[in-house]
């Protein structure tokens, strides 16, 4: 068959069983955003606001990090909200400084995590443990259930400790710590 143009066309079909590329990614395909593209700023009460260039502008995102342990300043997840991840920012020193110091004050707000220095006492009551500790931010007295559930090791000697309001404290190394504050914590383990 020819064309309007007398340029023959092949008109026989092919059984060709590939898809045609959708424009739409799937619920599991994870969006890198470009840093240069990516402005962060602050909203009139002071939640963090993110505009990307020539697209959108969230007035509200909640970031986490990915590898919070392993690499806590790459991979930097964005979301709308607790449930819908906007996108991923692989290397957040590529921001602009503005940026990076408004990406950095919400990660230390979601992931304020104080370091026990020193522990005084553990005292158990009830199933509920009493600590009080030193941290670089001072002494205080939290309240922990459940000790298997709310105590993390992380090998060799590494410990989250979440409290009942859901605060998590820090002992990078236990075996460092002075022999009284690692007796009271070898009795409760």
């Amino acid at each position: 068959m020819r064309n309007e143009n007398g340029v023959k066309q092949d008109t026989s079909t092919t059984n060709d069983t590939t898809k045609p590329e959708s424009s739409e990614s799937d619920d599991f395909t994870p969006r890198y955003l470009d840093a240069a593209q990516l402005t962060f700023t602050r909203s009139e009460v002071g939640t963090a606001r993110l505009e990307i260039q020539d697209e959108v502008c969230h007035l509200r995102v909640v970031v986490r990090r990915l590898m919070p342990l392993s690499n806590p300043d790459g991979y930097i997840s964005i979301a709308a909200d607790e449930d819908t991840e906007i996108g991923i920012i692989a290397n957040p020193s590529e921001l602009t400084p503005r940026s990076q110091k408004i990406l950095r004050e919400e990660l230390d707000k979601r992931y304020f995590t104080p370091t026990i220095q020193k522990v005084y006492r553990v005292k158990e009551q009830f199933g509920i443990h009493e600590w009080e500790v030193q941290t670089e931010r001072g002494r205080i007295t939290f309240s922990v259930r459940g000790l298997n559930q709310n105590i993390k090791q992380v090998p060799p000697a590494r410990l989250f400790v979440v409290d009942v309001q859901g605060n998590r404290y820090d002992i990078p190394d236990y075996r460092e710590l002075d022999a009284q504050s690692y007796l009271q914590i070898q009795r409760h383990l």
